[in-house]
């Protein structure tokens, strides 16, 4: 098996490749989804400004208030992390170019040369 592998050529590198993309867009889309997520249940149970708690925001007799408005906060550091995680995402795209230009290149030279 190991003598396959070897005449196949150099494995892509998925893994190096895609633990760092799941991670950036998790950062990037991450405080918008908070943002979206508090937005609807604040929507769904009716809360009329779910910023400020000084409304209960009742959810089976459990107020919710304080945490659909942490959400809804911590919406905002989208703000923040949406103009990083673009830049992140255009340097990892410029890596992943990068990483599969060499690897065609190893690839194509190992089975070249046999």
């Amino acid at each position: 098996m190991l003598e396959y592998q070897k005449s196949r050529g150099p494995r892509y590198p998925f893994a190096w490749l895609g633990v760092p993309l799941g991670l950036i867009l998790l950062f990037t889309i991450g405080p918008t989804v908070s943002l979206l997520v508090g937005g609807a249940v604040s929507g769904a149970l009716g809360c009329n400004s779910p910023i400020s708690a000084t409304e209960p925001c009742l959810f089976m007799g459990v107020d919710l208030g304080g945490a659909v408005t942490m959400a809804i906060l911590f919406g905002f550091l989208g703000l923040v992390t949406l103009p990083i995680g673009t830049t992140l995402l255009g340097i990892w795209f410029v890596a992943a170019v990068i990483v599969t230009l060499v690897w065609w290149q190893r690839r194509w030279r190992a089975n070249a040369n046999g």
